[in-house]
Order: C-alpha cells, then structure tokens, then sequence
C-alpha cells in the first residue's frame, strides 16, 4: 500500500463500531499514520484529514450519501416506486466496492447464525441485485467507499431492507476469506487507491468489474 505521510485520519465509530474501527486503524497502520479514533464527529469537517464514519449520526456537513443513508423509510419508499423492488426486513448483506472507476461486487454475507461470507447467490439472483444496487448509488451520487445492502432473497424478487455507507460488523467476516478484505477495500477507496479485483480465497466465488444491466 502506499503510504500517504502528513496526513491525518479520523475514524468516527461509537460502542458498537469499534471492533470495525480497530480493525481498519489496524489496515492503515498506526506506526505510520496519525489515526485517531472518536465517537464524535466535527460540525465541519476539517482540511487535510481523511474521515472514516462507521455511523450515520453525522452533521450534514459531511457527504449526503450518510444523510440518505441514515432516512430509511426515504430509502425504502424510493425503491419501491421508482425501482420497484419489494422492500422488508432482510438477512443478508451485499458489499458494493464503488471505486472512482465504478463498482466490484463482492460475494454475500449471511448474518445467520454468525456472519458468514460467502453466502452463494445464483446468476438469476445476482443480476437484479447488482442491478439494485448499481441505480440506488448512482441515485446517491455515491462516493468512493465499500458499501453494504441489506437484502431478503422473496420466492421471485429480490427484497431490499437498507444501504449502509460503510462497513459494518458483518464485513469482518470477509477478513482471511475475501482478497482485499473489506475493511482494506474501504481503506483503499478513502485514500483514492486503485483496486483491481476482490476475490475469495481459494478461488470460491468472485466479483463482477462492471454494473449488471438495469432491470426495467
């Protein structure tokens, strides 16, 4: 990784992101950079300092996508009407990687019985979900970061819960299993850092380079 000297990092996480927030202050390396981490976020974002959220609970000086993120019913209700997925409670996450040069889609992750990657989906499966996913962030003029969809696999639609901006608890489970792991793919689009591919150890699974059709 190329190592970004003079700079500062701000990881803002409260009690129940701080095994997340450990674990990236872990990728960044402490020994070289200057981290910090706080349950408080500034009302206007500092120059020259990278933020790392790990909550939505932000000022609106910070990037839209956390305030979109943050209005779930705003989310749901959008796509239901303009995307026309059915929407619910789900039990599985889909990590978006959205670089500046478009997004890598990473294998699902099952939150039950703990979280579990990867949770194998079927190509009728992943083309609607990748399709979801793709226009809900474009919508949001989504920033560089890893993202997460909460989904519901239905009879015959895929079920959209919520978008998290960044990674939470479940994405540990792709530590030692998906190459980049989240947590280092996060660190990576922050710092505007190039990736190339997400695979599974291993050679199970993959990742898409390139958005599924748009479903109409």
């Amino acid at each position: 990784m190329e190592r970004l000297v003079n700079l500062s990092i701000v990881i803002i996480a409260g009690a129940a992101e701080m095994a997340v927030a450990e674990a990236i202050a872990h990728v960044i390396n402490l020994d070289h950079r200057n981290v910090g981490i706080t349950p408080v976020a500034p009302k206007i974002p500092e120059p020259g300092v990278i933020y790392c959220p790990l909550m939505l609970d932000l000022p609106d000086t910070f990037p839209a996508i956390y305030r979109h993120c943050r209005d779930r019913l705003t989310q749901r209700a959008w796509v239901e009407t303009t995307l026309n997925y059915p929407t619910g409670e789900g039990d599985l996450w889909l990590p978006v990687i959205w670089t500046a040069k478009g997004p890598l889609y990473g294998e699902a992750i099952t939150s039950h019985p703990t979280p579990t990657q990867p949770f194998h989906l079927k190509d009728q499966q992943r083309q609607p979900l990748y399709a979801l996913a793709y226009q809900l962030l474009r919508h949001y003029e989504a920033i560089p970061s890893v993202y997460l969809l909460k989904f519901a696999l239905g009879e015959q639609d895929i079920i959209f819960d919520r978008l998290l901006p960044f990674p939470n608890p479940a994405a540990l489970a792709s530590v030692g299993v998906q190459i980049p792991d989240l947590l280092t793919c996060h660190w990576l689009c922050l710092s505007n850092q190039p990736i190339r591919d997400v695979v599974i150890s291993g050679g199970v699974g993959g990742s898409d380079r390139v958005p599924a059709p748009i479903r109409s």
